[in-house]
C-alpha cells in the first residue's frame, strides 16, 4: 500500500508541476504584453503624437486573443500615466476601431482601420477641447499620428506573426528590422522612467547595443544603435548630440567584439567618456554612467545559450543547417541507391546471364535430319553416306527464307519438292523450326536489350553515387572556387566571370591588373592559367581573346573558351536510283556538343517511299535516344527490338553510326548491316568492317563497335551499299573507288568539290544500280588566324 501511495503522490506532483509550468508561461506572456503596451502607450513622438498602442491592440486582438486584456490594461495604465485626457483619447480610439472592424458593409484593412480610428478619435476629442475646428498645428499633429500608426501597424504585423509560427517562422531581415523599430519605440516610452541614479532607458539601450555587438558584429551593432538613436531623437526633436553618441557606441562596441564580452562592454563606454569631456551640453551625468555600468554587469551575467539563440536570429547559420541536411540527404540517398544498384545487377544477371545460352546465336545453324526425315523410308538415301544433298537443299531454304527475294524462296522450295517424297510435311516442319528460331532469337535479343538498358542504368547510378560521395555541399560559386585556385598558384586576378558553364561550351572571363605586357600575359595564360582551368573543369581551354580596358582603371580582360583541338569538314553525295525523286537512304550530321559530332547513315530496304520512311525514322529515333544520354549500343539494340515487333510488312534498315571526338581525335563506329567505313591517311587505307544484320531483321542481331584514333588530315568515308554494283567485281570497284579518292586528295582538291568529282569519274566506269549515299569528312587542327605555322600530326 505504501508503494501505491508513493506512486500516486509522485504522479500528482508531476501534474501540479506541469500545470504550474503552463501557468508560468501564460503569466510571463501576459506580463510581457502588458509591459509592452505600457511603454508603447507612453511613447510620444514630436512631443505631441502618441500613435503606437492602437497598432499593437489591432494585431494582438486578431492573432493573440488571450493576451488582448493584458494589452488593454497595460496600455490604459500607460496612457493615464501621461494624463487623464490621453487615457480618454485612447478609449475613444479603441471604440472607433471596434466599430470600424465590425461594420457590416465595409471591412477596411487593418492598417487603414487603425489610421481612421486614430483620426476620428483625435478629431472628436480635439473638436470638443477647442469648441470647434482645431487649429492647423493640431490637425498637423493628428495627421502625423495617423501616418505613424499606419506604418507601426505594418511593423507590428511583421514581427508578431501567428502564435504557432512565432518561433518556427524564419527571422528574415524585414522581421528583425521591424523588431528594432518596436524596440526603439519602447525605449522612447522608457525615457522618463528614472529611479535615483538608474535610468531604464539608458540601461536597456546599452544592453541592446552590447548584445547586438557580440551577436552580429560591427554591422548589426552600428545599425541597431543608429536606428534606435534616430527614432529616440525624433521623439524628442533632438537630431544631434546623443544620436552621434549612440551611433559611435555601436561602432566602438562592434570593433571590440574580438576581445569578447568584456571588450564589447569597454567599447560601449569609450564614446561616452570621449563626449563627456568633449561636449558639456550633452546629458552625460552620473545617472547615465551608473545605468551604463549596470547594463555592462547584466550583459556579462547573461547565459551563453541566450546569446547563441539571439545570434542565430540576427545572423542565422543557414550554411551549417543546409550542410547537415545535405549530409543527411547524401547518406540516406546513397544507401537507397546502393540497394537499388544491387537490385539492378541482380536483374541484369537474372534476365540475361543466368538463363541465356553461351552459344553464339549469330552462327549458322547446323543442319540435322528432322522428325519427318527420321521416319521416312528414304532416310538412308537422303542422309546416308551416299546422300542426294538434302542437307544442302535445306540450308539453301533457310538462307532464302532469311532474305527478301520471293524468287529465291520459291526456287529453294521447288528443289526440296523434287527430291523429297514427303515435301509438304517436311516444309511444314521447316516452317515451324524457322518460326522457333525467330522466337528464340527475339527472346534472346529481348533479354540482351533489357540487360544493356540495366547496364546503362547501373552506370548512371554509379556516376550519381560517385558525385554524391565526392562532392560535398559548397556555398562557394564557381567563380570563388577559381579565385581560390588562382591564389594558390599566385595569380593576381581581381575578377572572374563564368559566362557559360556547359561542358564543351564554357566561357570564362578573367580580369588582371595592367602591370605586364600583352605578350607576358599570354605567356602567363598558356603556362599557368590554362592548366589550372583544366584541373578545375577536367577539359582543355584556349585563350579566345585578350582586350585592354582603361575604365574604371587600366586592366586586361582575358576570355577563355573550351578548347576543341580538331575541326571537321564534311560533304555528302546522295543519288536516288534511276534519278527517282525518293531515295531509301537517310543521313544526319549534328553536334551533340561542340567537342562531339554524330554522323548517321541509314539505308532502307528498297527504293520506295516506305524505305525512305523507315530509314528516316531510324535516324530520328537514334537521335532522340542520344539526346537522353543512352549508350549507342543500347540504343541500337532497343531500336532493333522495337522495330522488329508488330510489323505489318517486312521493312528493314541498316545503320552506320559514328561519333567523332574533336577534343581527343577519336572515331567510334557502330554498325548494323552497314558497309565498311574507309579511313584514308595519306597512302594508307584502314577499314572498319561490318557484318551484322540490319536493324529490325530477326532473329539474329549484333553490333560491331570499333574505336580508331584519328590524326589531322585523315579522311573518313561512309557509304551505302548502292555504291557498288552486283554486275561487276566487288573488290575491283572498291579498289578503283579508293584510288580515285586518293588521287583527288593528293592534288589538294577542296572537300566541297572532291566527292562530286570522284563520283562523276566513278560512274563513268561503273553503273550505280541502287540508291547511293556517300559521306566524306576530314579532321584538321584548329589553328588561330594569326598562327604563322601549321601543326604536324
Amino acid at each position: 500500500m505504501s508503494n501505491i501511495q508513493m506512486l500516486n503522490e509522485k504522479s500528482s506532483w508531476q501534474e501540479h508541476f506541469s500545470r504550474f509550468t503552463i501557468k508560468k508561461v501564460s503569466l510571463i506572456l501576459h506580463l510581457f504584453f502588458m509591459l509592452l503596451a505600457f511603454f508603447l502607450s507612453r511613447a510620444v513622438m514630436f512631443e505631441a503624437a502618441v500613435p503606437f498602442l492602437l497598432p499593437l491592440w489591432a494585431i494582438v486582438r486578431n492573432r493573440y486573443e488571450n493576451e488582448k486584456w493584458a494589452v488593454f490594461i497595460g496600455g490604459l495604465i500607460g496612457a493615464l500615466s501621461l494624463s487623464l485626457g490621453q487615457g480618454l483619447i485612447l478609449l475613444l480610439q479603441l471604440g472607433f476601431y471596434e466599430l470600424l472592424i465590425r461594420f457590416r458593409y465595409w471591412k477596411p484593412p487593418m492598417a487603414i482601420a487603425v489610421a481612421l480610428a486614430i483620426f476620428f478619435g483625435q478629431l472628436l476629442w480635439q473638436s470638443i477641447l477647442h469648441m470647434g475646428i482645431p487649429p492647423f498645428i493640431v490637425q498637423l499633429y493628428v495627421y502625423y499620428e495617423m501616418i505613424l500608426a499606419f506604418f507601426m501597424t505594418i511593423f507590428v504585423k511583421l514581427f508578431f506573426v501567428e502564435p504557432y509560427r512565432f518561433w518556427s517562422a524564419s527571422w528574415s531581415y524585414e522581421r528583425v528590422g521591424a523588431g528594432l523599430v518596436i524596440l526603439a519605440v519602447v525605449l522612447t516610452g522608457m525615457h522618463s522612467l528614472t529611479i535615483s541614479y538608474f535610468s531604464l532607458f539608458t540601461f536597456v539601450l546599452h544592453l541592446s547595443i552590447c548584445i547586438a555587438a557580440i551577436t552580429g558584429g560591427i554591422t548589426v551593432a552600428s545599425s541597431v544603435s543608429t536606428i534606435i538613436g534616430a527614432l529616440v531623437g525624433i521623439s524628442e526633436l533632438s537630431f544631434t548630440g546623443m544620436i552621434a553618441v549612440y551611433a559611435l557606441t555601436g561602432v566602438s562596441s562592434g570593433l571590440c567584439k574580438g576581445i569578447g564580452r568584456v571588450g564589447a562592454v569597454i567599447g560601449s563606454l569609450i564614446p561616452s567618456i570621449f563626449f563627456f569631456f568633449y561636449d558639456s551640453t550633452l546629458p552625460l551625468d552620473s545617472v547615465y554612467f551608473v545605468s551604463v555600468l549596470i547594463a555592462g554587469v547584466v550583459f556579462l551575467l547573461l547565459p551563453e545559450k541566450m546569446l547563441n539563440f539571439l545570434e542565430n536570429i540576427i545572423r542565422p547559420k543557414r550554411d551549417e543547417v543546409l550542410l547537415k541536411r545535405q549530409e543527411w540527404l547524401t547518406e540516406h540517398t546513397t544507401e537507397k541507391l546502393e540497394t537499388f544498384q544491387r537490385f539492378v545487377l541482380f536483374m541484369k544477371e537474372l534476365v540475361f546471364e543466368r538463363f541465356t545460352s553461351t552459344e553464339n546465336v549469330s552462327e549458322i545453324r547446323k543442319i540435322e535430319p528432322c522428325a519427318t526425315c527420321m521416319s521416312c523410308f528414304r532416310y538412308d538415301r537422303c542422309w546416308g553416306e551416299k546422300n542426294i544433298g538434302m542437307d544442302e537443299n535445306i540450308r539453301r531454304w533457310f538462307l532464302a527464307k532469311s532474305g527478301l527475294s520471293e524468287k529465291e524462296q520459291m526456287l529453294a522450295e521447288e528443289q526440296i519438292r523434287t527430291k523429297c517424297v514427303k515435301s509438304s510435311k517436311l516444309l511444314e516442319e521447316l516452317d515451324y523450326q524457322l518460326y522457333n528460331d525467330k522466337m528464340n532469337g527475339q527472346f534472346y535479343h529481348g533479354k540482351k536489350m533489357i540487360a544493356l538498358q540495366l547496364r546503362d542504368l547501373s552506370n548512371h547510378l554509379n556516376k550519381l553515387m560517385e558525385d554524391m560521395k565526392n562532392e560535398t555541399l559548397s556555398f562557394k560559386t564557381i567563380e570563388e572556387e577559381l579565385s581560390h585556385e588562382f591564389k594558390r598558384a599566385n595569380i593576381d586576378c581581381f575578377q572572374i566571370d563564368v559566362l557559360n558553364n556547359t561542358l564543351g561550351e564554357r566561357v570564362i572571363v578573367c580580369s588582371f591588373i595592367n602591370n605586364d605586357t600583352r605578350d607576358d600575359l599570354y605567356l602567363l595564360c598558356e603556362r599557368i592559367i590554362l592548366p589550372v582551368l583544366y584541373e578545375v573543369f577536367a577539359e582543355p581551354f584556349q585563350v579566345d581573346r585578350i582586350s585592354n580596358h582603361k575604365t574604371p582603371f587600366a586592366h586586361f580582360q582575358v576570355r577563355f573558351r573550351s578548347a576543341v583541338r580538331y575541326k571537321i569538314q564534311y560533304d555528302i553525295y546522295s543519288r536516288a536510283k534511276n534519278s527517282n525523286v525518293v531515295s531509301g537512304d537517310s543521313h544526319a550530321i549534328f553536334h551533340i556538343h561542340p567537342g562531339l559530332v554524330a554522323i548517321m547513315l541509314s539505308d532502307g530496304m528498297g527504293q520506295s517511299r516506305e524505305a525512305k520512311r523507315e530509314s528516316r525514322r531510324l535516324v530520328r529515333l537514334m537521335r532522340e535516344c542520344l539526346s537522353y544520354n543512352m549508350n549507342p549500343e543500347t540504343a541500337m539494340h532497343t531500336l532493333h527490338y522495337v522495330l522488329s515487333l508488330n510489323r505489318e510488312v517486312d521493312m528493314y534498315a541498316t545503320i552506320d553510326f559514328a561519333l567523332v571526338d574533336l577534343q581527343k581525335g577519336e572515331l567510334w563506329s557502330w554498325k548494323a548491316g552497314s558497309m565498311s567505313t574507309y579511313i584514308l591517311r595519306g597512302e594508307q587505307l584502314m577499314k572498319v568492317e561490318g557484318s551484322s544484320a540490319p536493324v529490325g531483321f530477326m532473329p539474329v542481331f549484333s553490333i560491331e563497335t570499333e574505336k580508331v584514333n584519328l590524326l589531322a588530315d585523315d579522311y573518313v568515308v561512309m557509304v551505302s551499299d548502292g555504291l557498288f554494283s552486283s554486275k561487276y567485281d566487288w573488290d575491283e570497284q572498291e579498289r578503283n573507288f579508293v584510288k580515285l579518292l586518293k588521287s583527288k586528295i593528293r592534288v589538294g582538291m577542296p572537300i566541297e568539290a572532291l566527292l562530286y568529282d570522284v563520283m562523276d569519274s566513278y560512274q563513268s566506269q561503273y553503273e550505280v544500280e541502287d540508291d547511293c549515299t556517300v559521306i566524306i569528312f576530314n579532321v584538321s587542327h584548329v589553328v588561330p588566324k594569326w598562327a604563322v605555322f601549321r601543326p604536324v600530326s
